[in-house]
């Protein structure tokens, strides 16, 4: 409410200047001849009562300003992602985790029944028994060599046997190892990484496929997120490996997080002329959700670039114009060519210079009495 009469009180004063400005140089049209009436631009003398109402700043020049802002989302890390499979068909029998839960490498994550692991169970113990009858013929046979009881050929054959008792041993060992059993107990699968449970898609007593399409489960570290985002092929030269990025999203306003870009594409998408760019953004308080919306902000570390507040800028018409505070209590509206915002500042790309002054507070009802002269 407050706001509301101090706009109304300011432009009631600026009416009474336009007023004032009018009456005191207009004498049949010769103050438009000389160029006196602007319409982008009028005076307002000291001790204005309008003047209370305007705050003024002096144009500034920043050394880190956005270059570009690009529209993205979050991601997982792939690096740090686990999406769990099963190796074989069969059938849930225990779930150990919930979405949400973190887990650390190698806890269980579930377990499984399957015909096919069973079979695999029994060739490791048929393998075992074999390669231990296999082992005691060959030591009985090597006693009975020394005393001519036993030929050649036979040895031969008994060793033969040992050495495909153990390769069958090896082989069914490395298949059950595989799918992290032993030989008499069920199948579990384990987590490869430590991390949080981001998705389940699996139920208890469900029959599962090793060809599933779907993870059962995901496992990522969320400490690290990834934000990616398009960038135009004539913004290339604006990005490179391993630059600062600032990511908002609109979760939490005023908040920005920072970054850096971990990749770019080697292709242009033939129909959007843009380029994947994936950048990394440490996540240690879990703010940054997967699959939120989210701003990337380029950054330029090379020349000096011209920043004024955002609220400065009249984006009501385009191009979009500033109250300049000129020489002579003179304020003139000017068209600027603007960048991307960050943090309540907007970047000017042409339209002003260091050292001007424009108005911050109060440009709009400027405005107003300007265009209405």
């Amino acid at each position: 409410m407050k706001r509301h009469l101090l706009g109304a009180t300011l432009l009631l004063s600026l009416a009474a200047a336009a007023l004032a400005c009018k009456s005191s140089g207009s004498h049949g049209g010769e103050a438009e001849a000389k160029g006196e009436h602007d319409r982008d631009s009028m005076s307002l003398p000291p001790g204005n009562a309008a003047l209370a109402y305007l705050k003024v700043e002096t144009v500034t020049e920043s050394d880190d300003a956005p270059a570009v802002v690009l529209t993205g989302k979050v991601a997982l890390d792939e690096n740090h992602t686990q999406r769990v499979a099963s190796p074989i068909d069969g059938r849930i029998t225990k779930l150990t985790v919930e979405p949400g839960d973190k887990v650390k490498v190698g806890q269980t994550l579930l377990e499984l029944s399957s015909p096919t692991m069973g079979q695999l169970q029994a060739d490791s113990q048929k393998a075992q028994t074999d390669l231990a009858l296999t082992q005691k013929a060959l030591e009985r046979a090597m006693k009975l060599k020394a005393d001519g009881a036993v030929s050649e050929r036979e040895i031969a054959q008994i060793e033969s046997d040992n050495r495909k008792a153990r390769a069958d041993v090896s082989g069914t060992s490395s298949r059950l190892r595989s799918l992290n059993v032993g030989a008499s107990e069920g199948a579990s699968i384990r987590a490869q990484i430590a991390g949080s449970v981001v998705d389940r898609n699996v139920l208890l007593g469900q029959e599962v496929r090793a060809d599933g399409a779907a993870p059962l489960l995901t496992i990522s570290d969320l400490d690290t997120v990834w934000v990616v985002g398009d960038v135009y092929e004539q913004d290339l030269a604006l990005v490179s490996k391993d630059a600062k990025v600032t990511v908002t999203v609109p979760a939490y306003p005023g908040a920005s997080f920072m970054g850096t870009v971990g990749h770019i594409s080697q292709m242009v998408d033939p129909a959007t002329r843009t380029l994947k760019l994936r950048c990394i953004v440490p996540n240690l308080d879990g703010k940054l959700k997967p699959e939120m919306f989210a701003k990337i902000l380029l950054h330029d570390p090379g020349n000096k670039k011209i920043v004024v507040p955002a609220r400065a800028v009249l984006s009501d018409t385009q191009p979009p114009r500033v109250v300049v505070a000129a020489a002579d209590n003179k304020y003139v509206l000017r068209k600027v060519e603007v960048g991307p915002e960050l943090a309540g500042r907007v970047r000017i790309l042409s339209g002003l210079k260091a050292g001007e002054k424009i108005v911050a507070d109060g440009a709009i009802f400027l405005k107003q009495e300007i265009e209405s002269q």
